[in-house]
């Protein structure tokens, strides 16, 4: 079976996570955090930041690591990473996706993820308070 290791962002703006509806393959229908595969010569991270930039046309900053989980689809044996991310700007292209939401972790099973995925956006419900609250400061 081939591996393939493949990133994908949580893109957190405003207290809500965006999310993308794949428009093609297998995964059609979908609903996914955006990314992609990870070249050869970069790190997971460069190809977070390469594959939201080709697919969302946006810059991403802050892209910390989230969760790991395994999938097996189209004999593919796939290592997915997740990291959550920010940016200055809202996506509006739309090239591998048919649409994007922003939701909340509440409701992001309105929508229809892989299984993969839902251990993902678990370990985004653990940190999301974190995510959405203003620091304050100790003293």
């Amino acid at each position: 079976m081939n591996k393939l290791n493949v990133v994908c962002g949580a893109l957190v703006i405003d207290g809500k996570v965006m999310i993308a509806q794949r428009n093609y393959g297998s995964s059609k229908g979908f609903f996914e955090f955006p990314g992609g595969k990870v070249e050869k010569s970069e790190t997971k991270e460069e190809a977070l930041i390469r594959e939201w930039k080709e697919e969302c046309d946006i810059d991403i900053y802050n892209v910390q690591y989230l969760a790991s989980s395994v999938d097996y689809q189209d004999g593919y044996e796939i290592h997915l990473t997740c990291f959550t991310c920010t940016s200055n700007e809202k996506p509006t292209k739309l090239s591998v996706h048919s649409e994007y939401i922003w939701t909340t972790p509440n409701h992001i099973y309105d929508y229809n993820f892989f299984k993969s995925d839902k251990m993902l956006v678990e370990a985004l419900k653990g940190v999301w308070p974190c995510l959405t609250k203003p620091m304050k400061p100790k003293y």
